[in-house]
């Protein structure tokens, strides 16, 4: 019986001390699990999923309080093949993730995409942090999604708690920290008349388009998130241009012609301004007159980052009428209207 007592009794204090072992911090260093998701009904180039893309993740330290995780990850690449609204993220290089170290702490996390890649994780990619933007040669989807810049920030994890989850906790109590647009988005959807001199739509298929009045040289900041336009207005930029016998489009943005409307849609990423003067659009028909139609005085949206802009505009013989002006997320906004004069 003494035996037998001796036996339970050294059983229940394995059994104690596996457990203890299991309430403890681990002691090596635990990876970073990563999962985002992205806010609002448009927040990509196409639409609110995932396309295979990279994002570049960093520690944020308080304001003149860096830690060694700070120094150490600046920029991580990690990247994932799903398709969805939700998406969980691997390092692009295995075994280059983010490992926690310090079991007591928690830390802050950001992150950018289309990722930029740097000499390693602890440098800044560009101009200490600031990469060169360019947007006035977008002829694909898949051109706009490398200028498409979202960001994400607050996302909270550590050694006990390992994933990062940038997403929306607002509906928990949480914050949201889900990856947010900071580019804006200009929509121009061009048709014809017939009632007002034009009895063929197919005349704006071929048409030359000029778009005036914006700024295409910029940078963006991953470490703030924030878009900024440096360059020069530009008052030349043709949306499409055709030429040739017989003619042929050459885009300088994502256009598209449906046939059985006859609208012309132009869609384009841009960086953040606030326009010093309407924006002049102009429109040479493909009908044989060599005809400009212009507007110069009633397009001029803010161009918020976030934000997309939609403009109708009709071509009638007596000008351009602007109307049904649309804000939405890619956010909600107005609407306005106005004409044109032929040039």
């Amino acid at each position: 019986m003494k035996t037998n007592t001796k036996f339970f009794i050294l059983a229940a204090v394995t059994l104690l001390a596996a457990c203890a072992k299991e309430n403890e911090e681990p002691k090596n260093p635990v990876a970073a699990r990563i999962t985002a998701g992205v806010s609002g009904p448009m927040t990509r180039a196409i639409n609110n999923t995932w396309h295979a893309d990279q994002i570049g993740v960093m520690v944020v330290d308080e304001p003149n309080t860096p830690t060694t995780m700070g120094n150490k990850y600046k920029n991580v690449g990690y990247q994932t093949t799903s398709t969805g609204t939700t998406a969980d993220f691997t390092p692009i290089t295995e075994g280059y993730g983010i490992f926690f170290e310090e079991a007591s702490k928690e830390f802050t996390f950001a992150a950018y995409a289309p990722y930029t890649s740097s000499a390693n994780a602890s440098t800044l990619p560009g101009n200490n942090g600031e990469i060169t933007v360019t947007t006035d040669n977008q002829p694909t989807v898949k051109d706009q999604e490398k200028m498409d810049y979202i960001y994400a920030t607050g996302a909270k994890a550590g050694k006990s708690n390992p994933t990062i989850s940038f997403t929306d906790n607002t509906a928990t109590g949480g914050s949201d920290c889900s990856f947010k647009h900071q580019m804006a988005r200009l929509i121009l959807k061009v048709q014809v008349s017939t009632t007002d001199g034009f009895s063929d739509t197919d005349v704006l298929e071929l048409a030359d388009y000029n778009l005036g009045g914006l700024i295409h040289e910029g940078t963006f900041n991953v470490t703030t998130g924030i878009a900024t336009p440096t360059g020069s207005v530009v008052n030349d930029w043709m949306l499409r241009e055709c030429t040739g016998t017989p003619k042929t489009a050459a885009d300088k943005c994502v256009a598209s012609f449906d046939a059985a409307t006859g609208v012309m849609t132009f869609s384009m990423i841009l960086l953040p301004q606030t326009l010093a003067d309407y924006l002049n659009f102009e429109v040479i028909p493909n009908d044989g007159m060599s005809q400009t139609y212009a507007n110069k005085d009633k397009i001029k949206p803010a161009l918020e980052a976030g934000y997309s802009y939609t403009y109708t505009i009709t071509v009638k013989k007596t000008g351009l009428a602007v109307s049904g002006c649309t804000i939405e997320n890619w956010n909600d906004g107005g609407s306005h209207s106005g004409d044109a004069t032929m040039q």
